[in-house]
């Protein structure tokens, strides 16, 4: 019968140690199991930290001794030795099991008996060793987890101080865009600012209006760029949304769109049409014609001679696609990486670094996505996606 009561103390703390047990409740019943069943008088859990050794949990102790703490160094056989030596005669033999797992040691385990113990049970000395074994298991396991989540309360500090960074650095971006831009601008208008000042003191109105021209047109650049950062920086979808025939957008793009294509210093870009059957999207038809139109003029720039677009669209996933492709120089995948960031341009003077971003934005907040597929020397395709209106089936289009 006791070793049936030895059998069940140890499945009982088996499933302590499965149950992910914390560390002074599984020494505690390490201290109670051994008490009941090692056939020892007296019994001293001692938990080691950076510095000592503290009794963690007892039986049979003296009173005087449930604080007594010694030396970290003093974890072997002799701390039992020392143990008898404090409860003056009341011990004569002690038997000490180190608390070790997963290479670490965490404590010992000391057994007390009032007399010699004779041997006569030696399945008490296996059952204390399997007990102790199991705590430490259990300290083992915890200090594990302590471990692991130090590395990721430290992992987690890392990432917040990395967004800080970053968005410092978007910001510093940003703020270094604008400026150059407005820079861009304000200096233009004091020139002509100065040039209006002299003509008007000289009596020249001719020049006068043509400073004004020149500041208006400034001006109207002006607008135009801090229409964009309003644009960019909204990313809250409007509530003032309908459904949009994504094959309309794209043909009124291309007719916008033809008079820059076939005057802009004198190049020709020949655009090509394939229409497809995209189902309807619910969105914002002047964002997206926004959107298609600033691909179209984009392509256009990068074109070195003449050169050839292709507008297609059709449905994929379940939604809607508008591509814009060029034949143009293509990119490289450092330029690809960026192409989306605000304020970065491959045009120097003659870009904001807006036009893509703006692009970007827009569609996330149709709820879309852009792909771009490109190389140096094979052109560019931006594919622009969006999920189809809810309940909506989708119709070929007569025209397509």
């Amino acid at each position: 019968m006791r070793r049936l009561g030895a059998i069940h103390a140890l499945a009982r703390f088996a499933r302590l140690v499965s149950e992910k047990a914390e560390d002074d409740e599984a020494l505690t019943l390490l201290a109670d199991l051994l008490m009941d069943h090692a056939g020892c008088d007296a019994v001293a859990v001692l938990r080691a930290t950076a510095d000592e050794l503290q009794i963690a949990a007892s039986r049979n102790l003296p009173e005087e001794l449930q604080s007594w703490t010694t030396d970290a160094d003093a974890l072997d056989s002799s701390i039992g030795k020392a143990l008898v030596g404090l409860c003056g005669q009341e011990f004569v033999q002690p038997k000490t099991f180190p608390l070790v797992s997963r290479g670490g040691l965490f404590g010992a385990v000391v057994l007390l008996w009032r007399k010699p113990d004779d041997g006569s049970e030696p399945w008490h000395n296996e059952l204390a060793q399997g007990l102790v074994d199991l705590a430490a298991a259990v300290l083992g396991a915890s200090a594990q987890m302590r471990k692991l989540e130090q590395t990721n309360d430290e992992l987690r500090k890392s990432r917040e101080v990395l967004a800080r960074t970053e968005k410092l650095r978007a910001l510093g971006e940003m703020a270094a865009g604008v400026s150059h831009d407005l820079k861009n601008i304000l200096h233009p208008l004091s020139l002509h600012l100065q040039i209006a000042q002299r003509a008007n003191a000289k009596g020249k109105p001719e020049a006068v209006e043509e400073g004004l021209r020149g500041m208006k047109e400034g001006l109207v650049h002006g607008v135009e760029v801090l229409e964009r950062l309003r644009h960019f920086s909204r990313q809250a979808p409007s509530a003032s949304r309908a459904v949009v025939d994504l094959n309309l957008l794209a043909r009124e793009a291309v007719l916008l769109a033809r008079p820059r294509l076939a005057s802009a210093s004198g190049r020709l870009c020949r655009v090509n049409e394939h229409y497809g059957t995209p189902p309807p999207s619910l969105g914002e038809s002047g964002e997206i014609l926004s959107a298609v139109l600033n691909l179209l003029l984009n392509a256009s720039d990068a074109m070195s001679g003449e050169g050839e677009i292709s507008v297609s669209t059709g449905e994929r996933d379940g939604g809607g696609w508008i591509a814009v492709k060029d034949n143009g120089p293509g990119m490289s995948a450092e330029v690809q990486a960026r192409v989306f960031e605000p304020f970065f341009t491959t045009k120097g003077e003659k870009g904001t670094g807006l036009g893509l971003a703006t692009v970007y934005a827009a569609v996330l907040r149709h709820a879309g996505t852009v792909h771009l597929d490109s190389a140096p020397g094979q052109g560019a395709t931006f594919t622009l996606w969006f999920p189809r209106k809810p309940d909506a089936q989708g119709k070929p289009d007569p025209q397509g």
